[in-house]
C-alpha cells in the first residue's frame, strides 16, 4: 500500500513538473493552459479559471505542489494524461469549496461591533422596558410613573437628562461583545457537529436544540455583567451603584458571589427558548424564501431578523420579566419579594393580573425590530470588510 502511494505521488510530481515550465515551484494560468495543450487537451479560459479556483487554496493566483497534490491525490490512474483529463472534468462541475474555518477574532469583531451599535441605538427603549418591568416593586421612593412609550421617554429625559436615556448602556455594550461572539461561535460549532454527515440543513428540532444550547452557553459566560447592567439601569434618584466595578464590589459585599448569579436559572429558562426560536425562525425564512447559494440582501436580512426577534420575544417575554424582577430585588438590603421564579409568577398574577407578566412589552417590541435590523445591517458590513463569507454563517442578535 505504501509503495502504491509513493508511486502515485511520483506520477503526480512528474505531472506537476510538466506544467511548471519555468521551474519556479508553482503553476500559473498560462502554464496550466499550455500544459493541458501539451497533453492534447483543449481548455477554455473559463475552465482554467475554475480549475485555479478549485486548487488555489491560498488565493495567490498560482498552484503550489502541496495544493496540486491535495486536489489530485485521490486519482486512481497512474497515467499522467488520464490524470490531466480527470482534473479537466472538475471544471464542468459546480465548484464546491471546502468549508474554511472563520477565525474567531473576526467573528468577535463583527458580532461585537454590530451588537454594540445596535444596543446603543436602542438603549433608551431597553432602559424603559426594564423600568416598566420592575416599576411595581417600588425600588425607590419618589420614582416617576411611566405611561405611554413616548410620554415615558420624555419623562426619563426631563428627570435625568440626555444621559439618563443611556444609563447602563456602557455595561451593556461591554456585555454584548463577548455575548454575541460566544453565542455565534457556539451555534456554528454545534451546528457543524450535527452536520458532519454532509447534511445541508438542520431539522427544525435540531435548530431549536442548537440555538438553545448556544444561548445558554453565552449566558453562562456573561451573566454577571447582565445582572450589573440591570442594577445600574433601574437607578433613578438614589445612586447606590457607581459604575461597573463599584456595582460588582457592592453586590459581592452585600450578597456574596452568588449574588452575581441571582436569577440565572430563570434567565436560562428565558434565553434558551428565545435564542432557539430566533435562530430557527431566521433559518426557516432563509430556507423557504432565499434560493440556495444566493447571498441574503440587506433588506432580506433586516426583514428576517425583525420577524425572528419579534416571534421569539412574543413567546418568551414573561420569562424575561420574571428574570428582571429576580435580578433587581434586594437592592439596598431590602428584603427579597420573591423566593424564586414560580413564586414570582404566582405573586405577579395575584397582584397585577396576567397582564403584569407582559409589562413593558410594547417598548420591547419597539426595541426588538430596530435592534435586529441595525444588527444585521452593521454585521453584513463588517462581514464584507473582514472577508467573512456570508453564505457560510448564520447570526442572531443577543
Amino acid at each position: 500500500m505504501s509503495s502504491d502511494r509513493e508511486k502515485s505521488r511520483n506520477t503526480l510530481r512528474q505531472m506537476f513538473d510538466k506544467f511548471d515550465h519555468d521551474k519556479d515551484g508553482s503553476i500559473n494560468k498560462t502554464e496550466l493552459k499550455k500544459g493541458f495543450k501539451d497533453f492534447g487537451l483543449d481548455v477554455s479560459d473559463d475552465q482554467i479559471h475554475k480549475m485555479m479556483d478549485i486548487a488555489d487554496s491560498n488565493k495567490n493566483h498560482t498552484i503550489e505542489w502541496d495544493e496540486f497534490y491535495h486536489i489530485l491525490q485521490a486519482s486512481k490512474s497512474q497515467e499522467v494524461s488520464d490524470i490531466a483529463e480527470h482534473w479537466l472534468q472538475f471544471s464542468s462541475k459546480p465548484i464546491i469549496h471546502a468549508p474554511q474555518e472563520t477565525p474567531s477574532w473576526k467573528l468577535l469583531i463583527a458580532g461585537g461591533f454590530a451588537g454594540a451599535v445596535s444596543r446603543t441605538c436602542t438603549s433608551p427603549l431597553e432602559r424603559l422596558k426594564i423600568l416598566r418591568q420592575v416599576s411595581s416593586m417600588n425600588l425607590e421612593s419618589g420614582a416617576p410613573q411611566y405611561g405611554s412609550v413616548f410620554t415615558s421617554l420624555r419623562t426619563m429625559y426631563r428627570t435625568e437628562g440626555l444621559m439618563g436615556l443611556f444609563k447602563g448602556n456602557g455595561t451593556n455594550v461591554i456585555r454584548i461583545a463577548p455575548y454575541s461572539a460566544i453565542q455565534f461561535l457556539a451555534y456554528e460549532k454545534y451546528k457543524e457537529f450535527l452536520m458532519e454527515d454532509g447534511k445541508k440543513h438542520l431539522t427544525t428540532a435540531q435548530n431549536l436544540i442548537v440555538g438553545g444550547a448556544a444561548g445558554v452557553t453565552s449566558l453562562l459566560f456573561t451573566y454577571p455583567l447582565d445582572l450589573i447592567r440591570a442594577r445600574l439601569t433601574v437607578q433613578i434618584n438614589e445612586q447606590k451603584y457607581n459604575g461597573i466595578l463599584n456595582t460588582y464590589r457592592t453586590v459581592v459585599k452585600e450578597e456574596g458571589y452568588a449574588g452575581l448569579y441571582k436569577g440565572l436559572f430563570t434567565s436560562a429558562l428565558g434565553v434558551a427558548p428565545y435564542v432557539a426560536i430566533n435562530f430557527t425562525t431566521y433559518e426557516s425564512l432563509k430556507y423557504f424564501f432565499t434560493p440556495e447559494g444566493e447571498h441574503l440582501s440587506v433588506p432580506q436580512s433586516l426583514l428576517y431578523g425583525a420577524v425572528s426577534g419579534a416571534t421569539a420575544q412574543t413567546f418568551t417575554y414573561p420569562i424575561d420579566l420574571l428574570r428582571r424582577r429576580l435580578q433587581v430585588q434586594g437592592i439596598g438590603g431590602k428584603p427579597a419579594v420573591y423566593s424564586g421564579p414560580f413564586d414570582a409568577c404566582k405573586k405577579i398574577v395575584q397582584e397585577e393580573g396576567v397582564k403584569g407578566l407582559y409589562k413593558g412589552m410594547i417598548p420591547c417590541y419597539l426595541k426588538v425590530i430596530p435592534a435586529i435590523s441595525i444588527s444585521f445591517c452593521v454585521y453584513e458590513l463588517m462581514k464584507n470588510l473582514l472577508g467573512i463569507d456570508s453564505k457560510k454563517v448564520s447570526y442572531s442578535s443577543g
